[in-house]
C-alpha cells in the first residue's frame, strides 16, 4: 500500500472532482474508505478532524454535500482502485502456493439493505424480511484479500455471479467451492478455461458418483458423460458438451462421517488424496471473511438508500478491509520472528488491525511520503504485539445457527 504507484494514480484520478472544494476525489474516496460506522455528519467530523490534526474541525462539508458530491462517484471507483492496490501489493510479496497452486475460495452471500423501493426494484423485494442483494467473492487464501466482489439483485444465482469471477482467474490458480456449486457444465467450464477447481459434493447429486460414495475407496478417476440436460446447459455457457474427466476424493471427518470432493487435479502425485481434508479446510478463511464484514466492519451498516450508496458502500467496505489486510500481511512477518521462540505460533488479531486502521487509514493515503512511512512503521509495530497463538484443531458448538441478526436502521446509527 506505501507503493508509490498506487498513491500517485490514486491522487491522478481526483482530476474529475476539481470542482468539488471540500470533497475533491481524492478526499471523497479516502472519507468512503474510512471504515464508516457512524452518522454521515458524524463521520465527517471525525474525518476532517484527522486531516486538520485537531481534536475537532474547524469545519466540515454537510450531508447533503457528501450526497451530492457521491452521485457523481461511480463504485466501479473502488473495484479498479482494489485491484490497482493488489497488484502493487503482490509485486513485492512472494506468492503463497499451495503444493504449487494459488488457492482461492468462491462463496456467496446475502447483504441485508435498508427499506426504500428503489431498492426493492433494484434488487427484488423479498416475501418477508428485509430487502436483500446477492453478494459473491473471490477469495485470495494465501494473502486473505477480497480480490473480486459482485454484488446483484437476489434473482441472480450464485452461478452466475462465480462465472464472473472466473474471470479474474488465471491456470495455476486452484478454486475451492462449497457443495451448492456442482454442476456439468460448471466443472467442463472450468476445464475449458484451465483453471482447476475441487468442490464438495452433494450426497444425491450426480448418479456416477453414488456408487463412489457407497464404496470404501479413497480416490477415484470418474469420466461424467452429459445427458441432454446437462448438454443444453453446456452450449449455453459456450462449453463443448463431451466427456469430461474429474477425480473423486473421499474425506473421512472425525465424528466417523465422509465428504466426497470433485477436482479437476487426477494426478495423485502432484495432489495426494490425503491432503484434500485440509484443502478443503481452507476454504474456511472466506466463512471468516464474511464474519470480519458483517460483525466488525458492518458492511451492511449502509449510509444511503439508493443503488448507488449501497454499491459504493460494499465496495469501499471491501477495499478498506483488503488494505487493512496488507497491513496486518506485513505486521504478521514481524510477529512471526518476534515470537518464534513460542511454543505455539502466534498471528495478528484482525480486529485490532480494522481498528487501529480507522482515520490511520486516511492519514496513510493522504499523508507525505515521509510522514507515510514513519506513521506505517509505528503501526506495523503496534499491530504486530496484537497478538493471538495459533491452537490447531481447536472446534466450538455454533450457538443459534440461523438466529436472524440485527439489522442497521439509518436513522439509529451509532454515536460513536
Amino acid at each position: 500500500m506505501g507503493n508509490p504507484g498506487f498513491i500517485e494514480r490514486f491522487r491522478l484520478l481526483s482530476n474529475a472532482f476539481t470542482r468539488q472544494r471540500d470533497l475533491p476525489f481524492h478526499r471523497l474516496v479516502s472519507f468512503m474508505l474510512n471504515l464508516r460506522k457512524g452518522s454521515t455528519e458524524q463521520e465527517l467530523a471525525g474525518f476532517f478532524s484527522t486531516l486538520e490534526g485537531q481534536p475537532v474541525a474547524s469545519a466540515a462539508p454537510t450531508r447533503s454535500a457528501f450526497s451530492k458530491a457521491r452521485k457523481g462517484l461511480s463504485e466501479k471507483v473502488f473495484s479498479s482502485l482494489n485491484t490497482l492496490a493488489i497488484e502493487t501489493f503482490r509485486a513485492g510479496w512472494a506468492t503463497p502456493l499451495w503444493f504449487g497452486f494459488r488457492l482461492f475460495a468462491v462463496d456467496g452471500t446475502t447483504f441485508r439493505l435498508p427499506g426504500g423501493e428503489a431498492l426493492q426494484r433494484h434488487f427484488g423485494a423479498q416475501k418477508s424480511g428485509p430487502t436483500l442483494a446477492r453478494g459473491s467473492v473471490l477469495y485470495d487464501i494465501g494473502h486473505d484479500l477480497v480480490v473480486d466482489t459482485r454484488v446483484a439483485a437476489t434473482c441472480v444465482g450464485e452461478h452466475e455471479l462465480a462465472i464472473e469471477h472466473l474471470g479474474v482467474a488465471r491456470p495455476g490458480d486452484l478454486l475451492i467451492y462449497d457443495r451448492g456449486y456442482p454442476a456439468f457444465w460448471f466443472f467442463a467450464l472450468h476445464l475449458a478455461l484451465g483453471i482447476d477447481f475441487c468442490m464438495r459434493l452433494p450426497r444425491g447429486g450426480f448418479a456416477p458418483v453414488r456408487a463412489f460414495w457407497d464404496s470404501e475407496e479413497t480416490s477415484a478417476v470418474l469420466t461424467l458423460r452429459p445427458s441432454a440436460e446437462q448438454s443444453r446447459a453446456c452450449r449455453d455457457q459456450g462449453v463443448v458438451p463431451e466427456p469430461i474427466r474429474i477425480r473423486l476424493v473421499r474425506v473421512r471427518l472425525k465424528g466417523g462421517e465422509s465428504e466426497v470432493l470433485a477436482t479437476s487435479v487426477l494426478d495423485e502425485q502432484r495432489l495426494p488424496a490425503r491432503v484434500f481434508g485440509q484443502l478443503y479446510h481452507r476454504r474456511w478463511s472466506v466463512e471468516e471473511s464474511y464474519k470480519r464484514q458483517k460483525c466488525w466492519a458492518e458492511i451492511e451498516n449502509l449510509s444511503g438508500r439508493s443503488v448507488l450508496a449501497v454499491r459504493q458502500d460494499i465496495h469501499a467496505k471491501m477495499m478498506a478491509m483488503n488494505l487493512a489486510a496488507m497491513v496486518r500481511n506485513v505486521a504478521q512477518l514481524i510477529a512471526t520472528r518476534r515470537f518464534t521462540h513460542r511454543r505455539h505460533p502466534y498471528q495478528v488479531r484482525a480486529c485490532s488491525t480494522l481498528s487501529v486502521m480507522k482515520n490511520n487509514l486516511v492519514r496513510l493515503l493522504l499523508a507525505d511520503p515521509i510522514n507515510r512511512q514513519s506513521l506505517l512503521e509505528a503501526l506495523l509495530g503496534q499491530l504486530s504485539s496484537s497478538v493471538d497463538a495459533v491452537r490447531p484443531d481447536r472446534s466450538f458448538p455454533r450457538n443459534n445457527p440461523g438466529k436472524l441478526k440485527p439489522g442497521f436502521h439509518p436513522a439509529y446509527k451509532r454515536a460513536a
